[in-house]
Formats: C-alpha cells, sequence, structure tokens
C-alpha cells in the first residue's frame, strides 16, 4: 500500500514538474500579447446583465394610471386585453431598445407612433411594443415564448439592430467560465486552444472584415436564430417579416458599403422572408435620424413607422374606411355621397345628416360595416354627439365584442354630458369580454364622473378582471376625500393581485377621509413584501393624525425593517401624523443615525416638523399661563 502511495506521489510530482516546464516553455515562446480589444457597451455580456438569458422590467403595471410607462409584463408598452375582437388585426414588434424607444417618451417610440396612425387612418390593426434594453434575437425569441404568444398576435415583425449579430455570437461561442480564467493565466492553454480574436468587438468589424470567419460565424448564428423564431411564429399561425435597422454611422458621408444588410436581404430572399431594411428611409433624414450611435431620434421615430405604414408589410384588408366605402356606395343615395366626401378628406365637420347615415350604419349587417362606424363617429368626436343612442343601442346590444368594444371608444370621444350614457358604459364593465370591459373603462376614465357614480365604482370594485378594479380604484383616489363611502371597498381589494399598488395609491390620495382603512394597513405593515409594507407606511402618513393607532408599527418598521424604503416611508409618516410623544421623537432621533441617507433625511424632517407641532401647542398654554398671572 505505502509503495502504491508513493508511486502516485511521485506521479503527480513528476506531472507537476511537466506542466511546469511546458507551462514555462510556452511562456518562453509565446510572442507578446496584443492589449484586449474593449467590446462595446452596447453588445452586452448576458451574464452580467441578464442572468439565465432573459429578463423584464420588475412592474405592478395594471393599465392604471393611464400614464404608467411599464406595464404587467415588463414591457414599455400599454397594458392590452389578451383576448383579441375579431375583425381586429394584432402585430407584435420584436426588438431591442432602438424599438422601446430609448431616449423618448413611450407614445413617441415607432410601435406607439404607428399604432397611432393606423388608427388615425381607419385599420383596425394593433402595434404592440415588445421590446427592451439588450434584447437581441435570442431574448425576443424567448419574449415570444413567453409574453407575445399569450396574446395571439397575427404577425410578427423581428426588428434587427445590426449589434445584435456580434453580442449573438460573443455570447453563444463563449467558453466557460473556468475555461476563460484559465486562459488568462496560461499561456499552455492560449496556445492550445488559440482563441485570439474570436471576439467581435463592435458593429464596425462586421463592415471592416466582412468575410473574416468570426464574422462569418456570427452571421451565420444569426440567420439561425431567425430561423427558430420564424418556425415558431409560423406554427402559432402568425406571419413573419423582419425589420433592418442600421448604425448611425452609415448615414454619415463616406459610410461603408452596406453589406450587412446585403447579406440580410440575401439570406431572407433565399428563405422566402419580407424584409424592410430602413437605411435608405434613414439615409434620407442623415445622422439627425439619431439620438446617438443607434437609438432613433423622434425624426427616426416618426419616419420608421412611416415607413412600415407605406411598406406593404401591414395587411390592407382592415379598414375601416374601405368597409364604409363598399357599404355607402351601395346605398347611392345623397347623404351617403355626404359621407364618402367627407371619408375622403376627414378635415370638415360632417352635418346631421351625415351623422345621421352613420348611426344607421350601426345597425348594418356586417359587422365590420358597424365598426367602421362607430370609428368614424370616434373621430369626429363631441361633432358625434347626436348619434348616440345609436351607440348606446350597439353597445348594449351588439352580437360582436368588437362592435361594441368600439362603440365604447366612440363614446368616450363624444364626452356625453347625459347620465345615460355613463350608466351603460357602467354596464359594459361586466361585459363577458375583456375587449369590450377595457374599452368602456378607458372610455369611463375620460369623462368627468359625479359623486353620483361613487357607488358605480364601488360595485366595479368587485369585478373579476383585475383592470376593471384598479380602474375604480384610480378613479376613487381622484375624487379625494368625497371617496370617503368607498373607503371599505377599497380595503376589501388590498389582497387582489394585480391591483394592490393601485389601491394603497387611492387610499393616500383619500388622505385623512380614509381613517377606515387605518387598521387594514397597520396589518400590511407586517407583509412579506416590502413594496406592500413601504406603501402602507406611506397611506398611514397621508391619512395624517387620524393614523395615530399606526405610530407604534411605523417606529418598529422604521427601527427594524430591512428596507430603506419602508423605514424612509415611516419616518415620513411619523412625521405626518404629528404625534409628539417621547417615544415617538426618541425613535426619529435614533433613525438619524440610519446607514441610509434617505432614511436618515426623512427622519430629520419628521423631528422638525414635530418641533414646529410641538411649538404651536405650547404657544396657547403659555399665553393662558400667561394672563393668569
Amino acid at each position: 500500500m505505502k509503495r502504491l502511495l508513493g508511486n502516485v506521489a511521485l506521479s503527480v510530482v513528476v506531472s507537476v514538474a511537466f506542466l511546469a516546464v511546458v507551462e514555462g516553455t510556452a511562456r518562453l515562446l509565446e510572442k507578446p500579447r496584443p492589449a484586449k480589444k474593449e467590446v462595446a457597451d452596447y453588445i452586452w455580456d448576458w451574464d452580467e446583465k441578464m442572468p439565465g438569458g432573459f429578463y423584464v422590467m420588475r412592474s405592478e403595471g395594471v393599465g392604471w394610471p393611464p400614464t404608467q410607462e411599464i406595464n404587467g409584463d415588463g414591457l414599455r408598452d400599454v397594458t392590452r386585453p389578451r383576448e383579441k375582437p375579431a375583425g381586429v388585426w394584432r402585430v407584435a414588434v420584436l426588438g431591442d431598445s432602438v424599438t422601446l424607444g430609448d431616449g423618448l417618451r413611450p407614445y413617441e417610440s415607432y410601435p406607439r407612433v404607428l399604432e397611432a396612425r393606423l388608427h388615425e387612418a381607419g385599420q383596425r390593426i394593433e402595434v404592440m411594443n415588445v421590446a427592451l434594453w439588450g434584447w437581441s434575437t435570442r431574448q425576443e425569441r424567448i419574449a415570444w415564448q413567453r409574453i407575445a404568444r399569450g396574446y395571439h398576435p397575427d404577425q410578427a415583425i423581428l426588428a434587427v439592430c445590426l449589434n445584435d449579430i456580434p453580442e449573438l455570437h460573443n455570447n453563444l461561442t463563449r467558453p466557460p467560465r473556468w475555461l476563460v480564467r484559465l486562459h488568462e493565466r496560461s499561456a499552455l492553454v492560449r496556445l492550445i486552444v488559440g482563441a485570439e480574436g474570436r471576439e467581435i468587438e463592435n458593429v464596425e468589424r462586421l463592415f471592416e472584415t466582412p468575410l473574416a470567419p468570426r464574422v462569418r460565424e456570427a452571421l451565420d448564428g444569426f440567420f439561425e436564430e431567425v430561423r427558430l423564431l420564424r418556425s415558431e411564429v409560423e406554427a402559432d399561425g402568425a406571419t413573419f417579416a423582419v425589420v433592418v435597422f442600421p448604425f448611425r454611422f452609415q448615414t454619415e458621408e463616406g459610410a461603408p458599403t452596406p453589406v450587412v444588410q446585403e447579406g440580410i436581404a440575401s439570406f431572407c430572399g433565399a428563405e422566402g422572408l419580407t424584409c424592410l431594411d430602413m437605411l435608405p428611409v434613414l439615409r434620407e433624414i442623415g445622422p439627425s435620424a439619431f439620438s446617438d450611435y443607434d437609438h432613433l431620434s423622434h425624426a427616426g421615430s416618426v419616419a420608421t413607422a412611416e415607413a412600415l405604414l407605406a411598406s406593404g408589410l401591414l395587411p390592407q384588408g382592415y379598414s375601416n374606411v374601405a368597409a364604409l366605402e363598399g357599404f355607402l356606395r351601395g346605398r347611392g343615395d345623397e347623404r351617403a355621397r355626404g359621407v364618402l366626401v367627407w371619408l375622403d378628406e376627414r378635415a370638415s365637420p360632417l352635418g346631421d345628416a351625415g351623422r345621421g347615415v352613420l348611426a344607421e350604419a350601426l345597425g348594418a349587417p356586417e359587422a365590420p360595416v358597424r365598426m367602421a362606424a362607430a370609428w368614424a363617429l370616434e373621430t369626429l368626436g363631441a361633432g358625434g354627439v347626436s348619434a348616440e343612442p345609436a351607440l348606446l343601442g350597439a353597445l348594449r346590444g351588439d352580437p360582436e365584442p368588437g362592435v361594441r368594444a368600439a362603440a365604447a371608444r366612440a363614446l368616450g370621444a363624444l364626452e356625453p354630458t347625459g347620465g345615460s350614457a355613463v350608466a351603460v358604459l357602467f354596464e359594459a364593465l361586466d361585459d363577458p369580454h375583456e375587449a369590450v370591459r377595457h374599452a368602456a373603462a378607458r372610455a369611463l376614465s375620460d369623462l368627468g364622473l359625479s359623486d353620483a357614480e361613487i357607488p358605480r365604482l364601488e360595485r366595479a370594485l368587485r369585478s373579476g378582471d383585475p383592470y376593471v378594479v384598479a380602474f375604480a380604484a384610480w378613479r376613487l383616489g381622484n375624487l379625494g376625500e368625497r371617496a370617503r363611502p368607498a373607503v371599505p371597498a377599497l380595503v376589501e381589494t388590498l389582497d387582489q393581485p394585480g391591483v394592490y399598488a393601485v389601491t394603497f395609491g387611492a387610499l393616500a390620495r383619500i388622505g385623512p377621509a380614509a381613517v377606515e382603512a387605518v387598521p387594514a394597513l397597520v396589518t400590511q405593515l407586517q407583509s412579506p413584501d416590502d413594496r406592500r409594507r413601504w406603501r402602507a407606511a406611506k397611506g398611514l402618513g397621508r391619512i395624517g393624525h387620524g393614523a395615530a393607532g399606526g405610530v407604534p408599527a411605523l417606529i418598529a418598521a422604521m427601527e427594524d425593517d430591512p428596507s430603506e424604503w419602508v423605514r424612509a416611508h415611516a419616518a415620513r409618516a411619523l412625521g405626518r401624523i404629528r404625534d409628539v410623544s417621547p417615544s415617538t421623537t426618541a425613535a426619529l432621533q435614533g433613525a438619524t443615525g440610519d446607514g441610509n441617507g434617505w432614511v436618515r433625511r426623512e427622519a430629520g424632517r419628521a423631528l422638525e416638523r414635530l418641533q414646529k407641532v410641538a411649538a404651536d401647542l405650547a404657544g396657547p398654554q403659555e399665553r393662558n399661563e400667561g394672563d393668569s398671572r
């Protein structure tokens, strides 16, 4: 046994010595290594930026308030019903920060501009912005699987940014981390692996060395990802198209030949894929089409939307204008001809006779004509108010959900002043179809609801649709203290998934009148979810002095909660509640030494508030004592 162990030890020593000699020889023979080129920061390392290879934004979005930037899917898009009504075409644009609209306001991203232009033109086409910073073609395929597919799109448009190609290559061909570390430390490993120059540092390299093996390999890998995505999209019954965006340097003087775009076009041609190259469009504008190296300016975003509108990528058969024209030409009377003229221009108001024709069209046998009539009345806005009875009838009784949703949108645009329209829109919040409920809520959000609607909003809080519940909570919060009667009903929604953030916000805006919510908010301070805890603290602070019963729980939260958000909001709430007891003052004094600067500042401000409250309380007492003397 000893001999065996001795032989093993000798073998290990000899092997180590041999490797040391070989490593030393490799280092002597190794040529000086050139400085490693930095990879552009627009080519993400997925392990660092998106563990697991995919991410979405953390969001509590449910559509209310309507200004929410990130929706419940973690995307920079509006909240949409998953249900897609018949007669509507839905497009999912899969992209990265260029599609997302980095540097632009959400509604300025080209998918949102495109959707607005389509609606204005009378096309029944929805455009989803399925994009996030840093996504490449691999993440866009995952987004189709996990997010877009659930909305049943009729079409996927893959928006390709040129950095997708090196990013895919660098990430998908990267060796294991242990081998990378060994490669950095061992000349022998570098000699064996011969890995120099495998990474692509920037997009320019694709144009400078288009025939280099790594560039060809990168393009082949990208093409394979496109094939995989296409197969999934088409297996789901949707059509597929590709849009290619250039980098800004391609629009400048002396730009290289667009060999990458030519290669993608050749691939698409061989695969029978529809492909739109945005370089000619954006080159006409020049570098001002971009805000930086590849993100679009507002002008570039608008130009992209218009190019897509004119490209033929989108179907023409979902046209409200065409449906109305076919219906009206069949009538042939003078009133119908007046509407045809208006449809052609839509610049001047439509007379009573024309509005009457549109109201009659809401009773046409063809659903596309009825949807088109509702769209036309929505376009007229307040000018179509005479058609309100016909729209109310369509919203209440049309058999097609798409028509009912279009009628709800039109009623919102008409700004009706009568109570009957509001009543019917509230009824539509119980419609069996999600798209109708969403449209009714959006219409009601545009109307000035009175206090008389509080009972209806309370009933809406009991809806099974989180979008409707959130709408009702948001509108009640907008009423401020006048919504006091609805506070118990709001409290009941605090535990409802997807709605609680809107409810907490509503209670905070109701303020002191929400005093009945104090026990529930104190309970929420014990939630395992820090987002609930800090909102509960904020709500107690907004209620103010009436939330004095929550002071002990707030002190405990300020002193012990692991979240600085909770501790800071608890400190702020203690200042708002104006409890000047020694225990509160001492706790706030202690919080001025918190390890987080935000918490320290809030504690200091709360102490200043309490000092002013104490001074105000002491003032009358001192005056009374002086009078008695």
